[in-house]
Order: structure tokens, then sequence, then C-alpha cells
């Protein structure tokens, strides 16, 4: 497995991951959340990758069998400001997006790309980053947990018409 920082040229090849993602969620969620369709979701998803790797908020690496075939999976992350509350620094990481195919789970693939994603927030001087997980998707969560993600902040959802 090769782990390469991926740039606007690689974004188009990351859409069956993308979507892939999507219907995990779908399946995840089982109904108790709306989860958008597949081509607007992908649509508004690339727009926004292109967006920050451009104005260089973000960063991509991508996870490619060794031998170069399509990628198995992919991070992207960004660099926010930090802000009044908490002493994270000037700016600290968020990982937008962990995807990982289902034939690669469990294979280190995803322990790699955040151990990179983690290495280039270092090198940017960023000392605190996060990532967002469905609650109810538990092998996400041991994974994190494993690598020293700890419960910070809890975002809610609910709709305001009930």
């Amino acid at each position: 497995m090769e782990i390469s920082a991926g740039t606007v040229d690689d974004v188009g090849a990351l859409e069956s991951l993308w979507l892939a993602m999507v219907e995990h969620h779908r399946d995840v969620v089982g109904g108790q959340w709306p989860v958008r369709g597949r081509a607007e979701s992908w649509a508004m998803c690339r727009k926004d990758y292109l967006k920050w790797l451009d104005e260089g908020s973000g960063f991509l690496f991508v996870a490619r069998p060794a031998d170069g075939g399509e990628p198995v999976g992919y991070a992207f992350c960004q660099v926010q400001p930090a802000g009044p509350t908490f002493d994270l620094g000037e700016s600290y990481g968020e990982v937008h997006s962990l995807v990982v195919s289902e034939e690669a789970r469990g294979s280190g693939v995803g322990s790699a790309l955040l151990e990179a994603c983690k290495q280039e927030l270092r090198s940017r001087g960023t000392t605190y980053w996060t990532i967002g997980v469905v609650e109810a998707n538990h092998d996400a969560v041991r994974l994190y947990e494993r690598l020293g993600f700890g419960s910070w902040t809890r975002h809610l959802l609910a709709r305001v018409d009930d």
C-alpha cells in the first residue's frame, strides 16, 4: 500500500469511494437521519475539495495499491482557525473525510492515512486535530479512540419542525 499526497488532479478518482461512504452512512443511520442523494452529495463534496485545495486550507492523502491501481482510501483534512474558548493554538486540524473501501477496511489503510495527516498537521505547526464520526459507526469510533481521539464536543441533531 502506498500513501501519497493528493492534488486537484486526484479528486475525480475519489468519487466511487465517496459514494460508497455515503451508502455506508445510509446503512449505519438506518433511516434515522436523512442522507443526501449520491449525485448531489458528490457534487457538493467535489466542489468543497477543489476549493479547499485551491485556497490551501485543505490537503489530501490517497492510498493506492503498490501496483498503482485505483485508490482504496483517502483522507481529506483542513486547517481551521481556533476559536476563542479552547486554547488549541492559532489553528487546529480537522479530518473532514476518511474513506476506506470496504475491501481494504481492517488492513491498516485508515490508520496510515490518519498518520500521514497527523504528520502534515505537525509540519504546519498544528498541535490539535479533530475528527467527526456518526455515533452509530462503532468500528470507526474504535479506530479513532485507538489512535488517541477522545470526546471533546458533542453535536446533537433534531428537526426544527417537530
